[in-house]
């Protein structure tokens, strides 16, 4: 009981740290001014990557690199080592020719031609001249149909099927989806324009598409992000020889927030179609078998 206790403990405390993490900000930073572009990426207040290339990113992948270097050096040493030496001849000796006495005509042997045959006698085995007498299984044996029985198969869906299930889905997934977009937050959004040209006419009719443009955008990610805005400012710039375009923001999101939305979509697309559909499948084999 004791031990149950501890592992339950255990078990709550890793729990409990895990929802901690998720619920820890992913926080980035974007800022384009005087034509300078910086970036940041922090997870809670730990900074993961910036345009100085410094981070825990940049660190971990430092150390990857040094570790990589050290075992291929480590690697090579060991090779170098189980290499074979390399094979020296011996010197060359001098051979001192024999006298012409001493050297003798090697034994010629008779040919044999033909080799002799043991007449077979009653302990000699028999031989097989053919293999008709053996009787030996070929192939693999049948399987009794009483012991192992097949498993129907299941009907392909159809074309209709799967597009119903991905209908289905995508009606299950329109409010979680819409809440992890809402869980986005940008703020402290800042944009000053000035759309500058020699030309008052090309001048003042790029100001108007740019900045009809600029705000039709806003909007859109207002509706789908939670969007706080700092300064938005678009002017004509008609005595200006170069333009400008200063832009900053902010971006911050919580995972648990999808953690959440996930298990909504599970939900929902559980007690809304799923179970149903089985439910309505069950009726209908019902119904047809007491037709029959």
């Amino acid at each position: 009981m004791i031990v149950l206790k501890i592992l339950l403990w255990i078990l709550l405390a890793v729990l409990g740290i895990i929802v901690l993490i998720l619920c820890l900000p992913i926080r980035g930073a974007v800022s384009y001014i005087d034509g300078k572009l910086t970036y940041s990426a922090h997870y809670s207040l730990i900074l993961l990557y910036n345009s100085d290339k410094k981070g825990l990113v940049p660190l971990v992948l430092k150390w990857k690199k040094k570790r990589d270097e050290k075992k291929k050096a480590k690697e090579e040493a060991a090779d170098a080592a189980n290499a074979p030496e390399p094979y020296e001849p011996p010197p060359a000796e001098t051979v001192s020719e024999p006298p012409a006495e001493s050297v003798t005509a090697p034994e010629e042997k008779p040919p044999q031609h033909a080799m002799e045959v043991e007449p077979e006698t009653a302990d000699s085995p028999p031989t097989v001249d053919s293999f008709d007498d053996i009787d030996e299984p070929l192939g693999e044996e049948e399987e009794s149909s009483g012991k192992k029985k097949k498993k129907k198969d299941k009907p392909p869906k159809t074309l209709s099927e799967k597009i119903e299930f991905v209908l289905d889905i995508v009606r299950a997934a329109d409010r979680p989806i819409l809440k992890i977009f809402k869980g986005v937050k940008v703020y402290e959004l800042y944009i000053d324009f000035i759309i500058a040209n020699e030309d008052a006419y090309k001048c003042a009719l790029n100001y108007g598409r740019i900045s009809g443009a600029l705000y039709n955008i806003i909007a859109w990610i207002s509706v789908l992000f939670n969007v706080k805005l700092k300064t938005i400012d678009v002017n004509p710039g008609f005595a200006v020889d170069k333009p400008r375009w200063d832009a900053a923001g902010k971006i911050k999101f919580r995972p648990i927030t999808a953690v959440i939305a996930g298990v909504g979509l599970l939900l929902t697309y559980l007690f809304r179609f799923f179970i149903p559909g089985i439910l309505l499948e069950r009726k209908l084999r019902k119904a047809a078998a007491r037709q029959k």
